[in-house]
């Protein structure tokens, strides 16, 4: 924990910050057209990664700066033990806590062991491993070219659905059963959960991708 206080980015980084969480899953970007070969966590894979003027897309950790996978990995570490007060770690990192949509932490979690089969919230926490295992998206939001970066899970919460690469398309069929993969296309619309973490390591959030929030092109 002590080693949060060495990430803050300061105020350049918080506009950034806004940005995204005022738009939850962001617009979508323009056409990305490959994505690196699904890196197993703690390996080192090769990952060409797609970009366009606003996205760039990478998977894995290789890329990340350290930051960045130092919460990645806490969260991840949180949700493999099954434990999911475990979460309470990387969430006190934070100097505010991450934006779980319309419920505070607490309730959040509480509503993950309610609403889950077995009342434990492990498919919340199955759901947070696939959507950080999934390839990721960086945008930048405010005018610090510094400290402006937000890495963004799943990827496909800043693409345009219609045009995603072959590649794209099977990671996409990874996180969402067939029928609801081809809902989203069809509506050129990823509504699932994303999760965002900041360039200094501070995780912002884990909601709902809501369209009605997306900000105009």
């Amino acid at each position: 924990m002590h080693r949060h206080n060495e990430r803050r980015a300061g105020v350049a980084h918080a506009s950034a910050v806004v940005g995204w969480l005022a738009r939850t899953g962001a617009v979508a970007a323009l056409l990305l057209l490959a994505v690196a070969p699904r890196a197993v966590d703690g390996k080192t894979k090769s990952k060409p990664k797609a970009s366009s003027a606003h996205v760039t897309v990478g998977q894995g950790r290789n890329e990340l700066p350290p930051a960045v996978n130092e919460m990645r990995d806490a969260i991840l570490a949180a949700a493999r033990s099954g434990r999911l007060d475990e979460l309470l770690i990387p969430i006190q990192w934070n100097e505010l806590p991450p934006d779980f949509g319309d419920l505070s932490v607490k309730d959040t979690l509480s509503s993950w062991k309610k609403n889950s089969p077995d009342g434990s919230g492990r498919a919340w926490l199955a759901k947070l491993i696939d959507t950080l295992e999934a390839p990721y998206a960086v945008v930048r939001r405010g005018p610090d070219i510094e400290n402006n970066k937000v890495f963004i899970w799943p990827a496909f919460a800043e693409l345009p659905l219609k045009k995603l690469s072959p590649a794209l398309h099977v990671e996409l069929l990874r996180l969402a059963p067939v029928d609801d993969v081809a809902r989203m296309i069809a509506q050129d619309h990823y509504d699932g959960f994303g999760l965002a973490i900041g360039a200094d390591g501070t995780w912002h959030a884990f909601k709902k991708v809501s369209k009605s929030t997306k900000a105009a092109k």
